[in-house]
């Protein structure tokens, strides 16, 4: 699925769907198949709703029956939606779950198999269909793929400033061959609709809809998910602006930003930590990020090394559960201080922090020394400024 429809969406599933205006059938059929080497008996679907999300973890809205490799289902909806089937595995758990859309009246033909789904049936899936081929079979998409197999067999060639030359060459006529499909299918609801919920290739909800769309396809069922994520991409360039703002605010070289954090009836302060005359680790985490777990025996480390050597570390937790951090800390055995906060995040945006971790020291009278510290480079900066 597009990264960037998951971003604006703030990682929900979703999707909104077209089809044409005289549409009047509310009943949705899937046809499907599942190839020999897979061994899905039994699925469960569900359903998203009108406003385009779906809970794949949740109470799931039918189940469907494989038999002889095949099974069909039928229902009756009033709006376009977006759907993922699960098996349920030999253990009862269920597995990640394939990814479609439902459009009423229509009828998807998908094909199950080692590889992505395959898709077809009436107008809305043969257009989809015909994208997917065009995505996967045009020749720089190829040239693309060849690229990106050699960087796989042998990482240094990125060091390469005519591998580097030649994969930007191949990737900007791939974009080109893409808009070019669009402008000429302009009037095909699969072919935008899917191409932006599915490529690989970052597009601008704007740019395609509000440009490239027919009018017919921007006017039409899809146009309030048009909204949304048009929207949703306004209020992320704004977010973006402040952020930028934040961290020039906080750049190296600055006096910190003080900022509270509330939990549990207590409040805690940076200032409760940074500016009182030692150097201070800051560590914006979360329980729930893996990068932010590896780093955390780092600092343990370098905790433990220089904590009797003018030095703290303290963690400020980002858009995690105060329960889940403390599990968290308890499993990973940290033993520094911690700033916790229900779900917080104005910290993290107080000093511009859009990806975590984000490891900054800061001098003995609250001065910011370095930003984005990671790995080895944590303790050999925390040796330099303490003159060891």
């Amino acid at each position: 699925m597009n990264k960037h429809l998951k971003h604006i969406m703030c990682g929900a599933l979703a999707v909104g769907l077209l089809a044409s205006c005289n549409q009047k059938s509310k009943t949705f059929t899937l046809e499907g198949t599942i190839s020999d080497e897979i061994n899905d008996s039994v699925y469960v679907i569900y359903i998203g709703d009108a406003d385009f999300k779906i809970n794949p973890d949740g109470v799931p809205n039918d189940t469907i029956i494989v038999k002889d490799k095949k099974f069909s289902y039928s229902v009756d909806i009033d709006y376009p939606t977006f759907a993922v089937l699960r098996a349920i595995l030999s253990d009862d758990s269920l597995n990640d779950g394939y990814e479609w859309v439902l459009v009423p009246g229509e009828t998807a033909k998908i094909k199950f198999c080692n590889g992505p789904l395959e898709m077809d049936g009436t107008a809305f899936y043969q257009q989809v269909s015909n994208f997917k081929k065009m995505y996967k079979e045009n020749d720089a998409q190829k040239r693309v793929d060849e690229l990106m197999a050699e960087m796989q067999n042998n990482p240094s060639i990125t060091q390469d400033s005519a591998w580097n030359a030649e994969l930007n060459l191949a990737m900007q006529e791939r974009s080109k061959t893409r808009i070019d499909y669009f402008t000429t299918h302009n009037s095909d609801e699969g072919t935008l609709v899917y191409a932006f919920i599915y490529s690989d290739e970052i597009f601008s909800a704007k740019k395609l809809f509000d440009t490239i769309a027919a009018p017919e396809v921007r006017n039409g069922r899809f146009s309030h998910f048009i909204d949304v994520i048009i929207e949703s991409e306004k209020e992320q360039a704004a977010a973006m602006e402040r952020f930028a703002e934040s961290e020039k605010n906080t750049a190296v070289g600055k006096m910190f930003t003080d900022f509270e954090v509330e939990c549990n009836g207590k409040t805690q302060k940076l200032s409760d930590y940074v500016g009182k005359g030692q150097y201070v680790l800051v560590d914006f985490w979360a329980s729930w990020c893996g990068p932010c777990r590896a780093e955390i025996p780092n600092l343990i480390n370098v905790y433990n090394n220089y904590k009797d050597k003018n030095l703290n570390v303290v963690g400020v937790t980002v858009r995690d559960g105060v329960e889940a951090s403390k599990g968290a800390m308890d499993e990973l055995g940290i033993n520094y201080p911690q700033i916790l906060g229900e779900n917080n995040t104005s910290a993290a945006e107080m000093y511009g922090v859009m990806y975590i971790p984000q490891i900054i020291l800061f001098g003995p009278d609250g001065t910011i020394l370095e930003r984005g510290l990671s790995g080895d480079g944590i303790e050999i900066t925390v040796k330099k400024y303490l003159g060891l």
